[in-house]
């Protein structure tokens, strides 16, 4: 994928960039309120200004990224029962938000201390540099730059259990995973192999199935809890109701 384009409609360079997902979601009878937030390309001088402040260099793929647009968001609605709910949320954040994510001095000790068990894994010592790409409920992605003579990975942080889960070898497949995903609530957590609440496989298997690890497994356990023949109309929206205003939330945060 590339995210750099000379000359190209704006609506070509959307459809490029999100391969189709904006089509597959509207083609999806309980998807709605498809909306993708059009943005300039960053500029030139602000992405030396970066890196310079920084003192590393973006990867190719992410400095292209940014030539192109400042940042990306599309969200989507769940439609239960005729309501709406705002669930699919794909988003990269802008350069000004790429910010070094930098932990306590207890948590720093403690890195250090731990840093030659596993060179190759991330860690919260100031040797790494840590840039904030995105959250997952409790947890952060950062673009991790944990050696100088390796390329930046992606990786997911969970915080209360200090552990990493590594994501993606560089800002490209990271992007394109969000795409495949459709941007599900915790698409890092189903990519990561972690468990996922009841409620959110229940947005799985309504949408995209065939992403949850044990497909089978899983829709022979929602099946049996499903009420209603429709499977739209089978889910008890209140579900969807105490966990909006907690999604709202973690994106503030």
């Amino acid at each position: 994928m590339s995210f750099f384009v000379d000359i190209v409609t704006e609506d070509s360079f959307y459809e490029n960039l999100t391969l189709g997902v904006v089509k597959i979601l509207e083609n999806s009878p309980c998807v709605k309120s498809v909306q993708i937030e059009k943005r300039s390309a960053c500029d030139r001088n602000a992405l030396s200004t970066w890196e310079q402040r920084h003192c590393c260099v973006l990867p190719d793929d992410m400095r292209n990224f940014y030539s192109s647009i400042d940042g990306f968001l599309l969200t989507w609605s769940l439609e239960i029962s005729g309501e709406e709910f705002p669930v699919g949320r794909l988003e990269i954040g802008t350069l000004s938000e790429l910010k070094r994510f930098v932990g306590s001095k207890e948590q720093q000790a403690d890195a250090e201390a731990k840093i030659q068990e596993n060179p190759q894994i991330p860690s919260l010592s100031p040797r790494c540099k840590l840039f904030e790409v995105g959250q997952c409920a409790g947890s952060k992605v950062f673009l991790s730059y944990i050696r100088p003579d390796l390329e930046p990975g992606v990786w997911l942080y969970q915080e209360d259990t200090n552990t990493w889960y590594h994501l993606a070898d560089s800002f490209t497949k990271y992007f394109r995973m969000m795409l495949v995903h459709l941007g599900l609530p915790l698409w890092q957590y189903c990519a990561a192999g972690l468990d996922l609440p009841t409620w959110i496989e229940q947005i799985y298997f309504l949408v995209g199935p065939h992403l949850l690890p044990n497909s089978m497994e899983t829709t022979k356990m929602i099946s049996t809890n499903l009420r209603n023949d429709g499977l739209a109309n089978s889910i008890d929206p209140a579900i969807f109701k105490g966990r909006e205003s907690k999604q709202r939330n973690v994106r503030k945060k």
